[in-house]
């Protein structure tokens, strides 16, 4: 068999062919890494939620018991009240603060709960949580001190 110039020049892919795969594979690359990200933030602000409206209902539990709302998350989480209602298991939430601007807290369950008023007994509270899709936080306020 005689090899000739045409038969070299129609083997393979041409330079322009390549190019225009690598830049398709990169484009397909960054459309899911933005998405994965954005599915990864959507987790961790359902986990923050799920997190403030467990404090919220203990905190509700609380009010019914003792007739005022706890001055702190560590009212909830103490170990001596573990046969209580409103007992929270300090592995469910992580009692955090929230600076301004809010900076994302290492653990998606960070809540931070303010009893109101800070004086005397609560008649309310705001539990606040970090939303890592809009990265601000949010809040949600029981009883009617607030």
């Amino acid at each position: 068999m005689i090899v000739t110039t045409k038969n070299i020049k129609n083997q393979g892919f041409t330079l322009v062919e390549l190019l225009i795969v690598i830049v398709i594979i990169a484009i397909l690359t960054v459309v899911s890494l933005v998405a994965y990200n954005g599915l990864q933030n959507q987790a961790k602000t359902s986990a923050a939620k799920s997190a403030a409206d467990a404090v919220a209902k203990k905190a509700e539990l609380y009010n019914t018991a003792k007739s005022k709302y706890p001055t702190g998350l560590t009212d909830l989480t103490n170990a001596a009240n573990s046969g209580e209602p409103y007992y929270l298991d300090s592995n469910t939430v992580n009692i955090g603060t929230f600076a301004t601007p809010p900076a994302a807290p290492a653990e998606a369950n960070t809540i931070e709960y303010v009893p109101c008023p800070t004086t005397g007994d609560a008649t309310g509270a705001h539990v606040k949580y970090y939303n890592f899709s809009s990265r601000l936080v949010e809040e949600r306020k029981i009883g009617t001190g607030c």
